[in-house]
């Protein structure tokens, strides 16, 4: 018996030392470092865009200060590449809104859209120089679907030899996906906060006014007491 539990112990730890993690759950996988915001495609530009932090910034060699969102890529014949919108560009600011990410982007040219402003107005820096765009865009346009698996082939500056656009599309294409299929609940729900934000500030200014006016009449009211007291 005992020479048997002896057998069954050698083999045990020869398993062991043959495969010594075999014992460990597998770690789970380290996600890339490079410290890379995620893209998103902007539904009202047609293009693939990506939020500037230090990563981008030193990635794409941007000039000092440039912040907002960067133009990757657009689709060829698309909004942003017939109103003159390049891959490259660093969009800052919509109709004097700033741009902080890609939904900023959507959620600003729905809300001229939805005020009958069909003309938006752009900032950008372009190669370090700011430029001003006004682009012509239309409900229709803004709804048009877009084939995700297409991004790969849009246009992107490609200047940079060390950058793949292609294989970076390949590698985000999950993510890309996501963020489009909920892209038009996030634009909805940032106007509905935004809509109750400008219904409250409309509210507390009402009650600003009415208790100003309510004060004005108090002080009219004793100003009539005081007359009727000097005339006697």
């Amino acid at each position: 018996m005992k020479k048997a539990y002896l057998a069954v112990r050698a083999l045990v730890i020869a398993a062991n030392i043959a495969s010594p993690l075999a014992i460990y759950p597998a770690a789970a996988a380290t996600p890339p470092a490079d410290g890379m915001p995620a893209p998103s495609i902007s539904k009202a530009l047609d293009a693939l865009l990506l939020p500037v932090n230090k990563a981008v910034a030193k990635k794409f060699k941007l000039a000092k200060g440039e912040h907002g969102v960067l133009v990757l890529s657009v689709k060829p014949g698309g909004v942003a590449d017939k109103q003159g919108i390049k891959p490259g560009d660093v969009l800052s600011e919509v109709h004097g809104h700033k741009v902080r990410k890609p939904v900023d982007v959507d959620v600003a040219v729905r809300r001229d859209l939805k005020a009958g402003h069909p003309d938006v107005a752009f900032s950008l820096q372009r190669d370090g120089a700011p430029v001003a765009v006004t682009a012509a865009i239309t409900m229709e346009s803004y709804s048009e679907a877009i084939s995700v698996t297409e991004v790969a082939t849009w246009e992107s500056d490609t200047s940079d030899s060390s950058f793949s656009y292609s294989e970076y599309v390949s590698e985000e294409t999950e993510t890309i996906e996501s963020s489009y299929e909920s892209e038009e609940t996030t634009v909805e729900e940032a106007m509905t906060q935004e809509e109750s934000a400008t219904d409250e500030e409309s509210s507390a200014d009402e009650a600003d006014d009415s208790a100003d006016d309510g004060d004005g009449d108090a002080g009219d009211d004793g100003d009539d007491g005081d007359g009727g007291s000097d005339e006697e």
